[in-house]
Formats: structure tokens, C-alpha cells, sequence
């Protein structure tokens, strides 16, 4: 005779069934515990502002990365104006990818990001309406474990040209001007006064003697001028 024992046999399904959630539960957190934690958002600004504001425009770069939008844009402003820039503004701010703010000769400013930074860059000189003197004054990733490099801020614009001076002689039946260049440029010059009005050419950092023949002494002052197509011009008294 075969003799059956259901509450064994219910408890054996009991356990069973317990050791299966068990180990389905440990399986859950292996998988949990593998999957990788997501990376925070990184955020790079950029700010441009002007160093020179009369054309040519000379601009100043400024970039800033951070994990919140607001820190990013206010570092690129604190760095833009420590590289010399005035009345900074933030150009472009991204998210996890490039960025890249580009100006012309005539002080436009565009930003524009991409995951590329060739192609930011590229972005951002095609988004300015004049093409002359276009540029890129600052780019960068967000990717980086420290901000970029601030840039190095333009050269300042040359020093102008200097005029030439004038010396006067008199001589037999009126006066000589002496005059030298200064500016380095050959240029095509005007010598004015009361009553007279010449035209010479003056070779860079030569002189010409202005010969005005026939003049008649009446001892006083004149006011010379002499304005030359480089830019440059002198204003000189002589007694005569």
C-alpha cells in the first residue's frame, strides 16, 4: 500500500518556489548593480567683447565650463573681460558638446555649437553677415576636465603714422620747405598756406625741398599745412 503525504509535498512546492524568487531576485541586482550611472551635463559658454570697437574691430574671447548653465555663461563673462574685453556677452552656451563664437572687421558677433568643433567653428563664421575680417575669436568643448585655455587677446592696433616735418630757408626771390617723412609710406602730399597751394610726391623716410618761387617777404606769420594721402598731415608757423 502507497501512502502520500500532501503537506510534505505542499512544502516542498513552498520552498521551491522560494528559492526560485530568491534567485531571481539576486539575478535583478547584478543586472541593477552592472548598469553604468548616468554622467552629469557639462556646459561650456562663451563670451565675446571689444578690445578695439572702431574698425578693424579687435575683439576678446572669453570661455567657461560648469555643470550648471548659469555658472558656465557668468565664468565666460569674468574670463572675456580678464583677456581685456569690454561690455562682454555670452555668445553661445552647450550642452555635452562644442562650441565656437566668431566676429568680422566690423565687430558682429555670432555662436553657434555642434559635437564637432570643426564644425562649430565653420557654424559660426557662416552665421556672419559680412564675411571681411571674419573669425573665430574663442571655441571649446564641454568635454574638457578644465576649462580651455583662456586666448590670447589681439595685438593691439599699430601705432599711427607719424607726420613729416617741415624746416624752412630762406632763399634768393622766396622760401625752401624742407620737408622729411616719418610715416614710412611714400604718399602724394599737399603743402597749404595763404595764397599758395602745391602738390609733390614725398618717398617714405626721404625728404623734398618745396621750392615757392617767386615769394615776397611781409614779414609776418604763416600758417602752413601739409596733408599727405597716408593719413598723415603737419601744421607749421614760419615768419616770412
Amino acid at each position: 500500500m502507497t501512502t502520500t503525504h500532501p503537506i510534505r509535498t505542499g512544502r516542498r512546492a513552498r520552498n521551491a518556489a522560494a528559492a526560485l524568487l530568491a534567485a531571481s531576485a539576486t539575478v535583478a541586482g547584478m543586472i541593477a548593480a552592472s548598469a553604468p550611472a548616468q554622467a552629469a551635463d557639462q556646459y561650456i559658454a562663451l563670451a565675446l567683447g571689444y578690445i578695439n570697437e572702431n574698425p578693424p574691430v579687435t575683439m576678446a574671447g572669453g570661455s567657461a565650463i560648469s555643470a550648471t548653465q548659469e555658472q558656465a555663461a557668468q565664468g565666460a563673462l569674468t574670463n572675456c573681460s580678464g583677456n581685456g574685453g569690454n561690455h562682454c556677452v555670452a555668445q553661445v552656451v552647450a550642452t555635452n558638446a562644442c562650441a565656437a563664437a566668431a566676429s568680422n572687421d566690423f565687430g558682429e558677433m555670432t555662436g553657434a555649437s555642434d559635437p564637432s568643433l570643426a564644425t562649430a567653428q565653420s557654424k559660426a563664421k557662416s552665421m556672419l553677415q559680412n564675411q571681411q575680417g571674419a573669425k573665430v575669436i574663442v571655441s571649446g568643448c564641454a568635454n574638457g576636465s578644465t576649462p580651455p585655455p583662456p586666448n590670447d587677446p589681439p595685438p593691439p592696433p599699430p601705432a599711427p603714422k607719424q607726420g613729416p616735418t617741415v624746416s624752412f630757408k630762406t632763399i634768393v626771390g622766396g622760401l625752401v620747405a624742407h620737408i622729411t617723412d616719418r610715416s614710412g609710406v611714400s604718399s602724394q602730399c599737399t603743402y597749404v598756406t595763404d595764397g599758395v597751394n602745391r602738390s609733390f610726391a614725398l618717398p617714405a623716410n626721404s625728404a623734398y625741398d618745396l621750392k615757392i618761387v617767386p615769394a615776397i617777404p611781409q614779414f609776418r606769420n604763416w600758417t602752413v599745412t601739409i596733408t599727405c594721402d597716408n593719413g598723415t598731415s603737419t601744421t607749421a608757423t614760419t615768419y616770412f
